[in-house]
């Protein structure tokens, strides 16, 4: 809304208007320009309407403050009017939460590979964002969303190690974190427990438990009953072997069985056993039966627990029909209808064990004397099968016998009787239909007992199967059985041969559902007969899949866009009706889902989310979840993700925008800047709720390209343009922007060069402040010059704006002088050998150069210039012949005027002649610090000058107490006099220089001699920091002189004053802002009281009173050194504070912090270029004390020195300039060490300039060596050694001791004249020595020639009366210009005419090796044909081996280029070159071509094509830049502008390739190329029998040779069937390895070995992996192992191990005394046979031995075959088994 009386726009702001903590005090800003705090409204109401007290409060810059706190948690009402009217957004909604209410339940143990759960409860927390995160983040958790704010949360470790959970609610961490989860790894003990489902009552139980690997673990097993007693168990065996666990049940019923492994349960486990107990199973007394007549008794299996119950009833071998009626609580009644009058054999076993007294016997009798009739169709029969029953006793004939047979709709079966004889008859007879048949027997019209019979007959065809093809393991599986008009009869059904127990229920009349429950995934077999007949159908095969190892994966369980269909894959071998899918969206709808069938056997599901956020997947087959499901699908919006803000940019600085995801759901945001098709770095802020900051700074002028995508999905809008221009490479050339005349207007010009220019906008402002019109001729892209009048005199600023950001340079300065405010005055006519002084006054004309000659008609006179003031100087000349003199005066370069000035001389008459003889005296002078300030103890020296006048010199030098000091005067060479002396004494000193016997100019000198050894420094107090600092200086003893301290902290002065307290005593004070010590500088008379600064440690007055941080690193950094400061947190959550650093151009720098052990957190950050930085350090977001902090950062490394020369004489100054512009802030020191090891300090003025200089004037000849300190760190060239010679040796001279050219005579002289003596040359080359010849010119001159005939640095020693002369040895450089090779040759640069093709106004660049050339500098020059006496000068840039040359002709012509090196002319020089009126190159149709483009391959040539054939006249640059190293690129044409480039790198790594043409970046350059490492793969060697075969559970080793192969990395990665195989490779870090592979499942595995990312010689290997050995099915038999007679005895017998797996076989038999030879072969079948066992030794039975005379075993894998065995002897045979 719109404010009140200000205006200004009203806007609520900070995160507690939305989101705050409830308990804390919550504050939101109100931006309100203008309108006052009483104008302001409030109103809050809590989530129970209650209003909530608040405080408005009023703070800088219109923004008020409300604070309010709360303690419920929930939505709180926020009211803001402004003026009587509410303000935009009101009311507010904000939700105040409170993550101690919380609630995380026990975090149980984990095993490794195994899903681990916990519950978080939120619903009392309020509204938040919950973050989970376990082990930092690397080990995934899945949330499942349970309603109401709960939620629960689950994980699969991956490593045996305790997990840390840790919880934050709103970024605040939950109470109790972090939480720990001990993970251990059950995958190593695998069990055999399937054989132990049902196990017998008192017998013992065992089980088999496999460790792969070793190490210390705990193993402990538990078996508890039914009663929850617990059973002991004998476990016994070693990890090597395994381990087995034995047991013996005693009580009936459900066993658990509990295995744990470092206190976790192992996989398969808890196991239950159920225990039996046959003997309890309980059969009633059978009664005695009769032909016909049903037969019943009781079976009672209660007692006996659970099992299969099997009852069998058989007559002369043929199964009778049986009938079982359940009667509950496990008892059974059982009835049949025996139909023979014989025993009936009743089978009855439990769990395949008989029962008590099993088998049973049923007396079945007939009367002899009675007709009886018996036969199986007597109860029960087939339809359309014959059948037959027998009547028996019959006294009378066929006729007498009446049958008849009746079916069950009343109609008459024929049956036919036969005469068996024996008064036996047989009746046949074969039923049409099923059902009850009756059949009548009479005898002689009565019928016989038991007629009629009822006989069921059944029909197997009738009965329908609907079997069920698919299953899962653990889960019922279902089949229907339809036995309408099938008759009656019994149904038997089996799985598997009867190993899965099946279970029937009666779903209506004739229909059946028959059930069993899988325990393998394996085809199961389902059987059915009827009646002892296979139904139709039968058998038929279920599938049966395990649920546990359905697999689901695909995208569609990831990120999903909404409004498109997601699909994912389940692979389950199980039908679309067995998959049940059930999607729910994050608004509890149901999504609709659809299964359709895919590749292989496998389900794809499709679905399409409609809205944003979480959706939960269930997946179930056959009703049970799969593994990992419900699956938390997370749906995004990429349509909602809004990109704001972006606008253009300017190279070299950051370019932001903004992106907002807060709508558009979870998911990957993917920012790339590119730009010409290279990627640009960008960096990206979290500004929170899914809002971020984006930044990237661009390093090229052109259209960059902003790709955001999310989720892979560009967002709306993507990509975004942004156009970027460059500043730096406009080019702004001209006087209007250095130096300009006031008489006309100044001119500048603005060269885009290819930049994209919008807006141009120049500035000019004259000293006082008026803006000057400037005038623009032009219009980009082309050059435009800029033009303004200027109407004063002075510096005028001009800024140069484009696109809204200066130039390079801008805004640069421009000088406006006036030559005609120059005056000439005092100038008249003079006589001869009299000085002449006139004035000249420049002050009014501006900044200038100012040159002035006096000249006659013979020749040149000199003049002395004395400034007295800034821009007016004093002339004066001596005429010394009496002719006109004519002064020549010039201001930048334009005439005076009246220049030149004319002087009349004439000649001087006799007595003025005398009157100069006595001023002569009065013209000698004497400098020196000798005369000025002198220190007692030391030596003091001064020089006098006599101007080249005749006459005496001589001095006195007087102490304080009147005494003469002694004093010494030495004449130098230079003409001038060195006068010495030494002060013994505090005081004043009186020095007379005396000329001709008369007293110089200002003689005598007063010299005050002070001691500032006896100046006392003392610090009055402690320094604290932001408190004044006081230190008293005791300078009573020193004598007078005057005192200066310079107080410096972190590279900045320090401001102080001194105050004088009288009688010698001072004092200084300081404030002190920066709590660093501060280092004091005292000096008196200029002469440090200490050869070094002490320091005074300052303290920070909040160090441990409040939240702050302290240390140098807040102050003071070195650039690219690691750099500290402690905060003080003062027990506060080191999880709250925030470190800011922020360069010069607002510059992120990365910041580290450690937390200590007190408590503080020590930062760390290290700056990567000089200047000032600020740094903030916050605490939950607000300043702690001091804080925002500047540092000032320093390279000593950008110090620039610039030294006069290295070779100096005694009393000569040696002067070394210092350029520390570029360097940052530091305190910068010097000192002189001299070959005696003396340490002397060298004091460092400031220059007008700004720059630094070191001035010293040794004392004493030798070699000394300076060294520069900046910020306590050396400087580029330090330490600089400096050559001092004696006053009085030879001096040497001449351009052979500096330079020289190969096979060409080089010279230098030596003067030594004066001295006795000659002098003596050596002369010695890198790798030879030059023959040298002295020949003497003259007395004491003498001419040294050398020629040198190789290139480098040279050795020249120069000796005079085995003396080293001042600088000796001197270092020529020699150089062959010849050498110097242009890449690429002059061939393809030239034109028809053997021209060197330019460019007017455009850069030609040329590069040159001069790797062989030698030492030395290229330089060049461009001469215009017409004006050869104008030289252009050309940019050379040199770098190692390189050089690059710029020709840049000013317009169309023809030129010569001149090359230099060292000064020396190159042989092809000067060449000449032709720039045509034409258009210039074109660098952007230059196209490049070749693989060495993008990778290459270390100590391999690659190679690339450079195709410049359509850009016209231009040559290519090319350079390639790595981390480690730079690569050489040879560059050869191969005519018509091809060029063929060449590099071998060295190093692997990331290279970047630039290709420059005629100094323009060719189009997507610079190129990334990848060069791997020099490994090659088929010299890898491996080894071992781990490359064939192995055996689960053990380690399968092989080793791997790489040392012939070079550095590389090298990879393993083995796949089983199924699984994949763990694989460790051990380093013996000599270019071998092992390799170790734990197979975790039998069958063949596969192998890939790669080095480098390439296969080694076999790879991939298959590898057949068996399974464990079983020993146990290991079968022996033959004569071997059987008692026999010893002549005849056959000592054969088979070893069979089909089916027990990998093993090793060992056999040991024992005689009676020695061992036997045992000899072993294998047949052609898939077993192993033993044979031919003899005697060994003399020793021969005499007769048989008794069965324990003679024992054996064989050993197989890791167990022993229990059979007992006869022979002797030990041997052994590893080979291959049957497959499995």
């Amino acid at each position: 809304m719109e404010g009140g009386r200000g205006g200004g726009r009203v806007a609520v702001l900070g995160d507690s208007i939305k989101h705050f903590p409830a308990g804390q005090t919550s504050v939101f800003d109100i931006a309100a320009p203008g309108v006052r705090k009483e104008d302001f409204v409030v109103h809050i109401a809590s989530p129970t309407k209650r209003p909530v007290a608040h405080q408005v409060t009023e703070g800088a810059g219109g923004v008020v403050q409300v604070a309010f706190t709360t303690t419920e948690v929930g939505s709180y009402v926020v009211e803001v009017a402004a003026g009587g009217q509410k303000v935009a957004g009101s009311p507010f909604i904000a939700k105040a939460y409170d993550a101690g209410l919380i609630r995380v339940s026990d975090v149980p143990n984990g095993v490794v590979g195994q899903p681990c759960q916990f519950r978080v409860d939120a619903s009392q927390a309020g509204e938040g964002q919950l973050e989970i995160s376990i082990n930092d983040g690397e080990v995934p958790n899945h949330v499942q969303v349970l309603g109401g704010g709960r939620c629960l949360v689950s994980f699969t470790p991956d490593a045996a190690k305790t997990h840390t959970i840790d919880i934050k609610f709103n970024g605040e961490t939950v109470r109790g974190c972090p939480f720990r989860c001990r993970v251990a790894d059950t995958s190593r003990v695998s069990l055999t427990l399937r054989h132990l489902e049902l196990v017998p009552l008192g017998r013992p139980a065992a089980f088999n438990i496999a460790v792969d690997g070793g190490g210390s673990a705990e193993l402990t097993v538990t078996v508890r009953t039914p009663s929850q007693s617990t059973l002991p168990v004998r476990v016994s065996g070693s990890v090597k072997a395994g381990f087995t666990a034995e047991f013996t049940p005693d009580e009936v019923g459900a066993h658990t069985i509990i295995v744990n492994y470092n206190d976790s349960a192992v996989s398969g486990t808890p196991f239950t056993c159920k225990v039996y107990d046959a003997s309890k199973v309980g059969v009633s007394l059978l009664p005695r039966g009769a032909i016909g007549k049903s037969l019943q008794f009781i079976v009672d299996a209660s007692e006996a627990g659970e099992g299969n119950l099997e009852i069998s009833i058989s007559g002369h071998g043929r199964n009778i029909p049986t009938q079982v009626h359940p009667q509950g609580s496990a008892r059974f009644a059982v009835s049949f209808v025996p139909l023979e009058a014989i025993d009936h054999v009743i089978n009855i076993s439990f769990n395949k064990e008989p029962v008590s007294g099993s088998p049973f016997v049923a007396k079945v009798q007939a009367d002899p004397n009675r007709i009886v009739v018996s036969g199986q169709s007597l109860a029960a029969t087939a339809v359309g099968k014959p059948s037959f029953f027998t009547i028996a006793n019959v006294a009378g004939s066929v006729e007498d016998l009446e049958v008849n047979v009746e079916g069950p709709n009343g109609l008459p079966v024929s049956a036919q009787v036969q005469d068996k004889g024996d008064q036996t008859f047989r009746v046949e007879f074969s039923p049409k239909v099923a059902g009850e048949h009756r059949i009548h027997v009479s005898y002689l019209g009565e019928n016989i007992p038991g007629s009629p019979f009822s006989c069921k007959v059944y029909d197997v065809n009738a009965i329908k199967v609907r079997p069920t093809e698919r299953g899962m393991v653990g889960k019922p599986v279902t089949f229907l059985v339809e036995t309408n008009n099938a008759g009656p009869g019994n149904l038997e059904v089996t799985v598997n041969s009867g190993q899965v127990p099946t279970s029937a229920q009666a779903q209506g009349n004739h229909e059946y559902a028959i059930s069993f429950s899988p325990k393998e995934a394996r085809p199961h077999v389902v059987e059915l007969r009827f009646n002892g007949e296979n139904v139709p159908g039968s058998p038929f095969t279920c599938d049966v899949v395990d649920v546990s190892r359905v697999t689901v994966a695909g995208s569609g369980l990831e990120k999903v866009p909404v409004d498109k269909v997601a699909a994912f894959t389940v692979d389950a071998q199980a039908s679309a009706d067995q998959l049940g899918v059930h999607i729910v969206s994050p608004s509890r709808q149901v999504v609709e889902a659809k299964v359709v069938p895919g590749h292989a056997g496998k389900l794809d599901v499709l679905y399409t989310p409609r809205e944003v956020g979480d959706h939960t997947v269930e997946v179930r087959v056959a009703g049970a979840l799969v593994p990992g499901s419900p699956f938390l699908v997370k749906a995004f919006d990429s349509s909602k993700v809004k990109v704001t803000e972006v606008s253009s940019g300017v190279v070299g600085k950051p370019v932001y925008f903004s992106i907002d995801a807060s709508q558009a759901g979870a998911g990957n945001l993917e920012i790339i800047v590119s730009v010409n098709n290279r990627n640009v770095p960008n960096y990206v802020q979290s500004e929170g709720h899914a809002r971020f900051r984006v930044n990237f700074k661009p390093k090229e002028a052109a259209l960059h390209t902003l790709s955001v995508k999310f989720n892979g999905e560009p967002v709306a809008g993507s990509p975004f343009k942004c156009r970027v221009t460059d500043s730096s490479q406009v080019l702004v050339s001209g006087p209007g922007i250095k130096m300009s005349s006031l008489a006309r207007p100044a001119s500048f010009t603005i060269d885009p060069r290819g930049a994209d220019i919008g807006e141009c906008l120049v500035h000019v402002t004259s000293p006082s402040g008026v803006k000057v019109p400037v005038h623009l001729i032009g219009e980009f892209p082309k050059k435009v010059t800029a033009e303004f009048q200027p109407t004063e005199v002075g510096p005028h600023t001009v800024s140069v704006l484009l696109d809204g950001e200066p130039v390079s340079g801008s805004p640069f300065t421009c000088n406006i002088y006036d030559v005609t405010r120059v005056q000439v005055t005092g100038l008249d006519n003079t006589k001869v050998n009299r000085p002449v002084t006139f004035t000249v006054d420049a002050s009014q004309a501006g900044e200038g150069t100012l040159e002035l000659v006096v000249t006659t008609a013979k020749a040149s006179v000199r003049a002395e210039v004395a400034a007295k003031s800034r821009g007016l100087y004093d002339v004066t000349f001596t005429p010394h012949e009496a002719i006109p003199h004519f002064v020549n005066i010039t201001f930048n370069e334009e005439d005076v005027i009246g220049s030149p000035f004319k002087c009349d001389v004439r000649e001087l008459e006799p007595r003025e002649v005398r009157s100069i003889h006595r001023k002569e005296s009065q013209m000698v002078t004497a400098k020196g610090e000798g005369l000025k300030k002198i220190v007692t103890g030391s030596f003091a020296s001064f020089t006098v000058d006599t101007k080249g006048l005749e006459g005496d010199l001589d001095i006195r030098v007087d102490g304080p107490d009147g005494l003469e000091v002694p004093s010494s005067l030495v004449r130098l060479k230079n003409g001038l006099h060195r006068a010495e002396y030494k002060p013994e004494k505090v005081g004043p000193y009186s020095v007379t220089i005396l000329h001709h016997g008369s007293p110089i100019a200002t003689s005598p000198f007063v010299v005050e001699a002070s001691d500032p050894r006896l100046v006392a420094v003392e610090v009055v107090n402690e320094c604290v920091a932001g408190s004044e600092c006081g230190i008293r200086v005791n300078a009573a003893d020193a004598g007078r002189g005057a005192l200066s301290v310079g107080v410096r902290a972190a590279g900045q002065d320090v401001k102080h004053s001194i105050r004088d307290l009288g009688a010698g005593m001072y004092q200084v004070l300081f404030y002190p802002i920066a709590p660093v010590p501060h280092k004091v500088d005292v000096r008196y008379n200029g002469i440090p009281i200490r050869p070094n600064a002490f320091d005074i440690p300052v303290k920070n007055p909040a160090s441990g009173n409040f939240m702050t941080a302290t240390g140098l690193g807040l102050y003071q950094a070195r650039v690219n050194k690691l750099t500290a400061f402690v905060i003080e947190t003062m027990k506060q959550d080191t999880k709250d504070f925030d470190v800011l650093v922020t360069g010069p151009r607002n510059w992120a720098v990365p910041v580290k912090c450690y937390k200590q052990k007190d408590g503080n957190l020590l930062a760390e950050y290290t700056l990567n270029a000089p200047g000032q930085y600020r740094i903030d350090v916050l605490c939950s977001g607000t300043h702690v004390q001091g804080s925002p902090f500047t540092c000032s950062a320093y390279d000593a490394s950008k110090v620039i020195m610039e030294k006069s020369r290295t070779s100096v004489a005694v009393g000569d100054t040696c002067k070394v300039k210092l350029d520390t512009s570029a360097a940052g802030a530091g305190d910068i020191e010097a000192f002189v060490l001299s070959s005696s090891g003396k340490r002397d300090n060298v004091e460092i003025t400031v220059a007008q300039d700004g720059g630094k200089i070191l001035e010293w004037e040794p004392q004493d000849p030798g070699q000394y060596k300076i060294t520069l300190l900046y910020g306590g760190e050396e400087i580029p060239g330090s330490p600089l050694t400096v050559d001092v010679g004696e006053i009085g040796l030879a001096s040497v001279s001449g351009p052979g001791l500096m330079r020289g050219c190969v096979d060409n005579p080089q010279h230098f002289m030596i003067d030594g004249r004066g001295l006795m003596g000659e002098p003596q040359v050596w002369v010695d080359g890198p790798d030879s020595v030059a023959r040298v010849s002295i020949k003497k010119v003259e007395n004491g001159v003498f001419q040294v020639t050398y020629v040198p005939h190789e290139v480098g640095i040279f050795d020249v020693r120069v000796q005079w009366n085995n003396r080293e002369v001042a600088g000796s040895p001197y270092h020529p450089k020699i150089i062959d210009p010849s050498r110097v090779r242009l890449i690429g040759g002059w061939t393809d640069l030239r034109d028809s005419e053997d021209r060197l093709q330019l460019i007017p106004k455009q850069e030609t660049r040329l590069a040159f090796d001069i790797s062989d050339a030698g030492p030395g500098r290229l330089k060049a020059y461009l001469v215009s044909e017409g004006s050869e006496a104008k030289e252009i000068d050309c940019n050379v840039e040199q770098i190692g081996n390189r050089a690059k040359v710029s020709l840049l002709p000013p317009a169309p012509g023809n030129y010569k280029v001149n090359l230099l090196y060292n000064d020396l002319p190159l042989p092809e020089s000067p060449v000449t070159a032709h720039a045509p009126a034409i258009a210039g190159s074109d660098h952007t149709r230059v196209t490049l071509k070749g693989h060495g483009l993008t990778s290459a391959r270390c100590g391999e040539p690659t190679e690339f094509i450079i195709d410049g054939s359509n850009a016209g006249p231009g040559a290519p640059d090319v350079n390639m830049a790595g981390n480690k190293a730079d690569v050489a690129v040879d560059v050869k044409s191969e005519g018509g502008g091809i060029w063929r480039a060449t590099y071998t790198p060295r190093l692997p790594g990331t290279y970047l390739l630039n290709v420059m043409w005629s100094d323009r970046q060719v189009r997507g350059c610079p190129l990334k190329v990848q060069v791997e490492g020099s490994a090659d793969a088929s010299r890898v060697v491996c080894s071992g029998d781990g490359l064939r075969h192995g055996m689960v559970g053990h380690d399968i080793k092989s080793f791997i040779d790489t040392r012939r192969a070079g550095p590389g990395e090298l990879t393993a990665r083995c796949t089983g069937p199924t699984k994949m195989a763990v694989c460790e490779l051990y380093d013996h870090r000599d270019g071998t390895f092992t390799l170790n592979i734990r197979p975790q499942e039998a069958g063949r595995h596969q192998l890939t070995m790669m080095y480098e990312g390439e296969h080694v010689p076999g790879s991939p290997y298959l590898i057949k992996v068996a399974g464990a050995p079983d020993p146990s099915k290991v079968r022996v038999y033959g004569p071997g192992i059987e008692h026999g007679v010893l002549a005849t005895y056959q000592s054969r017998f088979i070893c069979d191990t089909r089916g027990a797996g990998a093993g090793q076989l060992t056999v040991r038999i024992r005689g009676p005394k020695d061992p036997w030879l045992c000899v072993m072969s294998q047949p052609w079948y898939p077993y192993q046979q033993i044979h031919g066992c003899e005697l060994r030794g003399d020793y021969s039975p005499a007769g048989p031995g008794a069965p324990s005379d003679f024992y054996g075993s064989i050993g197989y894998g890791t167990g022993t075959y229990g059979g007992a065995l006869s022979m002797g002897g030990a041997t052994s045979w590893r080979g291959s088994q049957a497959q499995l």
